[in-house]
């Protein structure tokens, strides 16, 4: 699993001071080394071009006073103070920067930040966004949610979807500090499951005794976070929502306690054998009956063996023994005696179905296509016998088949369906999850298209077509067509169609 990633945001609490900033960006960097065994950090500044930024009047020392522009003016660092704070936290963090206006974005691209980073208050900002998608479009972007309704931040999302620029966005409250009552991480939740991937974290304003926001998330799926740093001392205080360094280690504590207790899908494939290993300890053995021999080559069925614990190790458990399972004996078997595996063969196509099913069952979930028809089932075609089903294969669910048909296709990374056509159904393609190669023959030309999710083509009758995923995730097609014939599937390689045993069924559930 890729390690998530703790942004600290200075913001101004480096206070303009040179070397208050160093001291934070050390002591954080210090902290963070505890912790970058799960965690991967960043370190975020802002720039305002303060000369083109704030109005002229305000710049003015007789003008009235504003609270916000008194704190940028008092904070403020020359090019030559930030190029030495940069200097410094680059050799310790990844590095990213908020422009607030278009001056800005040009010397975060000069400066080369490793994240350009959109703040809150300019996720509806059209002509700073523009700006953005004009000249930083090769930038890693972040961009903050804070703010937005449901219809601001598609908005967002759909203007640099259409520019082609990834962005990874962040939920956020902006409330300067967020309390726990408001933090409503199920916003997060919602926003991930209409975006998916796009929604990648939180960006948080909470007070720093906050301690297991950052926990929560990350086992709600967030997998950036952005949190507000500073250090108090003496001379300067330290704001509502930033933490010092006994509060983040607290949080970042808690955040690493839920990614260890969170794990991943690999993980869990990686210990499994050991739950096993645990588990065979309570397993019953099999044991040929009393009155019951065997010879070699001899079938084995479940009339013919008692379980009893313990098991011996090596012996065929019990729940090897399923009804789906046929054995047959490769050296004679006295009775009352254990079976063991290595004196087994075992037949059982069922189980490499049942795994099939199971990967189908996975892809549709993670897939999220509803099936909400009851009794379903899965048509497995494995056209070159089911030891190549990963290579050459398909599996498929037909919701609807009258005048009109709707199947569901699914196809796992690189498997391919060989080439057909079909002489009475036309037959559209939408690709739903993931991504296929359909390869055409029309006409003895050859024509390929990759196509991607919401991408649609139809396939004529009598057109040659072969397609297949690429996308690691693996592919759902739905595909609506003319009534659909199992008379009406012609392989070029005939081999296909003397198969008679090419295709098996299983229950979805």
């Amino acid at each position: 699993m890729k390690k998530p990633l703790v942004i600290f945001e200075l913001a101004n609490n480096h206070m303009g001071d040179l070397g208050h900033a160093v001291n934070i960006i050390k002591r954080f960097y210090n902290l963070s080394k505890s912790y970058s065994d799960k965690i991967d950090f960043a370190l975020k500044f802002q720039f305002r071009d303060l000369k083109t930024y704030i109005h002229p009047n305000y710049l003015k020392k007789d003008y009235k006073q504003h609270k916000q522009v008194n704190r940028f003016l008092d904070t403020k660092f020359t090019d030559k103070e930030w190029k030495k704070i940069i200097a410094v936290a680059r050799k310790k963090f990844k590095i990213i920067c908020t422009p607030f206006d278009e001056i800005s974005v040009d010397k975060i691209i000069d400066y080369n930040f490793d994240f350009l980073k959109i703040a809150s208050c300019s996720m509806d900002e059209w002509p700073l966004l523009e700006y953005i998608a004009k000249t930083a479009k090769k930038k890693n972007i972040i961009a903050s949610l804070g703010g937005g309704n449901e219809d601001s931040i598609r908005n967002v999302i759909s203007f640099f979807e259409s520019k082609k620029i990834k962005v990874q966005y962040l939920y956020c409250v902006a409330k300067y500090p967020t309390t726990p009552d408001k933090l409503n991480l199920s916003y997060f939740k919602y926003l991930k499951d209409l975006y998916g991937d796009k929604i990648r974290g939180i960006s948080t304003h909470e007070a720093p005794n906050e301690a297991i926001s950052g926990a929560l998330a990350f086992s709600m799926g967030a997998r950036i976070f952005e949190k507000h740093i500073g250090l108090q001392s003496g001379t300067y205080l330290l704001n509502e929502y930033s933490v010092d360094l006994d509060n983040a280690k607290v949080w970042l504590s808690n955040l690493k306690d839920a990614i260890i207790r969170v794990g991943s899908i690999d993980a869990r494939n990686q210990f499994l054998k050991y739950e096993k290993e645990n588990l065979s300890l309570f397993k019953r053995g099999a044991f040929l009956k009393k009155n019951v021999n065997k010879k070699k080559d001899d079938q084995l069925t479940i009339k013919d063996v008692n379980f009893f614990y313990p098991a011996q190790n090596g012996q065929l458990l019990s729940n090897d023994f399923s009804k789906f399972s046929n054995f047959k004996l490769i050296k004679k078997v006295k009775e009352n005696r254990p079976l063991f595996l290595k004196d087994l063969k075992i037949l059982n196509t069922r189980n490499a179905i049942q795994v099939i099913r199971n990967k189908i069952a996975n892809l549709i979930y993670r897939s999220k296509v509803i099936i909400k028809k009851k009794n379903i089932k899965i048509e497995i075609s494995h056209h070159y016998g089911l030891q190549n089903y990963y290579s050459f294969g398909m599996s498929m669910i037909t919701i609807f088949n009258e005048k009109y048909c709707k199947k569901l296709l699914f196809l796992l990374y690189k498997q391919k369906h060989p080439d057909q056509y079909h002489k009475k159904k036309q037959e559209t393609f939408f690709v739903l999850f993931g991504k296929i190669k359909l390869n055409l023959k029309v006409k003895k030309k050859n024509f390929s298209y990759h196509l991607k999710p919401g991408e649609i083509f139809t396939i004529k009758a009598g057109v040659i077509h072969n397609f297949e995923s690429i996308s690691k995730e693996g592919s759902v097609i739905e595909e609506l067509s003319t009534h659909s014939n199992s008379n009406d599937s012609y392989y070029l390689d005939k081999k296909i169609s003397k198969n008679s045993e090419r295709k098996s069924f299983i229950s979805l559930y």
